[in-house]
């Protein structure tokens, strides 16, 4: 259908009004309210900023403190690479419910490296060296936090504990946990892993890709039930921090068999040339082993491989275990 001139104008005119009426109320609107009334159509999801909280449940009968921790740095190698950001929020979360309670202490700071960030690296994290020249980490501060902590979190614990230990090698004795490994997100039914997808699901977003921004973006994760076992994630996560990790590695795997070991999860180790998992537990561990003699060697005999085990303060350090082979 066509319309005239004249037709269109005043279609167009109508519209200015609304919008210029729209303009001088929409300050008394309040977004909260506009928010839930789009959702409550059913044709809106509202994702509302993470906001700085002293506290998300009520009273924690069994509290135990946790250390919710992020780095940025220089690089991937910790070996070679540097930290250059510090995040660190410290929560008290109920030993049996998982809920957590209060926000007990946060710290973030800033130290400039040996090497200078180069302008790739300074495009992930938004860290330059005009931020950081002259900064050190005020290594007190951290270390009161630290020492309340019983338990280490992190969403990436292989990375961030090992840049963390060669920053701080009093850190030689925490325990940590990965809420990116050790919570089932895929089974839960969640978007994907990574912290924004996750965040999405839960309904928040946030700013900036910094450190203190993300253990706040991660607590905020954590105080929701998850998605279809309505499990507290922490109530999981007490339990894996304790289970040992067994990086198995799939000897001499059939070459057409890498895109179904990666699309399991394992990743190629360059240096050893073999196909790895990291299994938390000996439950799954059993479950990756049975799939591999099954899947990828096509057998039911038994089948060599190579296991390195992580328990207690060696889970995600990045020390390089001897290997062991065994006929399973």
């Amino acid at each position: 259908m066509c319309c005239t001139l004249n037709q269109r104008t005043k279609r167009l005119n109508h519209d200015e009004l609304s919008n210029n009426e729209l303009n001088k109320s929409i300050g008394n609107i309040d977004p909260e309210t506009v928010a839930r009334w789009l959702e409550s159509s059913g044709n809106y999801k509202v994702l509302r900023r993470i906001q700085m909280r002293d506290t998300f449940a009520g009273q924690i009968n069994s509290p135990v403190k946790v250390l919710v921790v992020d780095t940025e740095t220089t690089g991937l190698d910790f070996a070679t690479c540097e930290v250059i950001e510090v995040g660190a929020v410290l929560i008290e979360v109920d030993q049996d419910t998982g809920a957590i309670g209060a926000v007990l202490g946060t710290y973030g700071g800033l130290e400039e490296p040996k090497v200078p960030i180069t302008p790739e690296n300074s495009a992930i994290h938004g860290i330059t060296n005009e931020m950081v020249k002259g900064q050190r980490f005020d290594e007190a501060a951290l270390k009161t936090l630290c020492d309340e902590a019983a338990l280490f979190v992190a969403h990436n614990a292989a990375f961030d504990k090992p840049f963390m230990l060669r920053r701080f090698p009093w850190l030689e004795k925490s325990i940590w946990a990965c809420t990116f490994r050790e919570l089932p997100w895929t089974q839960e039914n969640y978007s994907g892993r990574k912290l924004e997808y996750l965040l999405s699901d839960c309904g928040y977003f946030h700013g900036a890709h910094r450190a203190v921004e993300d253990c706040n973006a991660l607590v905020h994760v954590l105080a929701q039930p998850l998605k279809t076992s309505q499990r507290m994630p922490f109530q999981v996560l007490f339990d894996s921090a304790n289970e040992s990790i067994y990086q198995i590695a799939a000897l001499k795997a059939p070459f057409e068999k890498k895109d179904f070991l990666k699309s399991k999860g394992f990743r190629w180790n360059a240096d050893d040339r073999v196909w790895e998992f990291e299994a938390v537990g000996f439950s799954e561990g059993k479950e990756v082993i049975e799939w591999l003699r099954e899947q990828v060697y096509c057998t039911t005999g038994k089948i060599m491989l190579g296991f390195r085990i992580q328990a207690g303060v060696d889970r995600y350090s990045g020390t390089a275990l001897k290997q062991q082979f065994k006929e399973v």
